[in-house]
């Protein structure tokens, strides 16, 4: 699975759960901007922070890395 098909995962279930940025910053412990950019792919998040991201939005262990 490449990076555009796990953001395009993200956005949808960002939109089908009624999920905002802020939300998920809150749920990972970083800012909505830093956290909006690693979910689009342009930054990246530690093991912890990826799995908190990988349960909000329902990611297989692959589509976490």
């Amino acid at each position: 699975m490449n990076r555009i098909n796990v953001t395009e995962k993200i956005i949808a279930a960002k939109v089908s759960r009624g999920l905002k940025w802020a939300d998920v910053a809150t749920k990972v412990g970083l800012s909505k901007e830093w956290v909006t950019a690693a979910c689009l792919g342009q930054m990246t998040l530690t093991k912890d922070q990826a799995d908190v991201v990988g349960e909000l939005f329902d990611l297989t262990e692959e589509e976490r890395q």
